[in-house]
């Protein structure tokens, strides 16, 4: 998809019409224009293009002049339209979301709701994290830390304070301490889990659990109901107490503990809910996280 077409689904998605977009994209690339030469340049029919222009005008997304007996249109710079059209998306959700806060009640705690879809559930657990005050507990995963850097940048730069533990390598020494994952390697908890599951809790009050893998179906459950939340922030809190406990005494003691014993490696390879061994440590090399 080239860049005129990618700037037509962009003005569409702003909420011009298909013979606005076009009619706009042609003043902004060929100046000031008569209809008919609009009509050329952009391919909307001639018996149409006038309308599409004044409407174009009365949006202020172009000007009009009349020059002697010729009348000529322009594009209102793109800058200066944008600029107009995120200022008054701006008042529009301010006031939305006051009509609205007036109008619904507030969700039961108990309350539980799920999504599918890794925009949606990106979405679910970027909320959270733009919505914290006082805290925020989480266990990420590479990619979904990538995703999610720069609100937590931002939360961490309103004085939230974050606890993070991280599957993966690498985190930005912006966020603080990260705890990280060595003390099984992450192939195994995915596949024990058959998924890169994520927790985000918010304030201690709410939380979110999902999954956002690089491959299979992404989801996530949101929830304030305070034994749920308790719950995910006491699994994070767990896998934290580990981490150090790794970096005192360990990965190979740790290791050599759990796959000694078989009710321990039962549960860390997930063979005791699957019927057998998704991976172990013999299997697959040291991550060396």
């Amino acid at each position: 998809m080239d860049r005129a077409e990618v700037a037509l689904q962009d003005l569409q998605a702003l909420g011009f019409s298909p013979y606005e977009a076009r009619v706009y994209l042609a003043l902004l690339r060929g100046g000031r224009l008569k209809g008919y030469e609009a009509a050329k340049r952009s391919g909307v029919p001639r018996s149409m293009v006038y309308q599409v222009l004044e409407r174009l005008v009365a949006r202020g997304a172009a000007y009009r002049v009349e020059e002697g007996e010729g009348v000529f249109y322009g594009a209102v710079p793109y800058g200066e339209l944008l600029d107009r059209l995120e200022a008054e998306a701006r008042e529009r959700f301010a006031r939305a979301r006051e009509t609205l806060s007036r109008l619904a009640p507030d969700p039961p705690v108990e309350a539980i709701w799920r999504v599918w879809g890794g925009a949606r559930t990106l979405a679910e657990a970027r909320a959270l994290v733009d919505q914290a005050q006082r805290a925020l507990t989480l266990s990420l995963w590479q990619n979904q830390l990538e995703a999610l850097k720069g609100p937590l940048r931002q939360a961490k730069a309103r004085g939230v304070a974050l606890r993070l533990v991280l599957f993966g390598e690498r985190a930005d020494e912006g966020l603080g301490k990260v705890y990280y994952h060595h003390f099984v390697d992450p192939r195994i908890v995915e596949g024990r889990l058959r998924a890169r599951l994520f927790v985000v809790v918010r304030d201690h009050e709410e939380a979110v659990v999902g999954n956002l893998a690089e491959e299979g179906e992404a989801w996530a459950v949101r929830t304030r109901d305070p034994a749920l939340v308790l719950v995910a922030e006491e699994y994070v809190r767990h896998d934290v107490v580990l981490a150090e406990m790794t970096l005192a005494y360990g990965v190979d003691k740790l290791t050599a503990l759990w796959t000694s014993r078989e009710d321990l490696r039962r549960m860390v390879t997930g063979e005791e809910v699957h019927g057998s061994a998704r991976a172990l440590p013999g299997d697959v090399p040291d991550p060396a996280l």
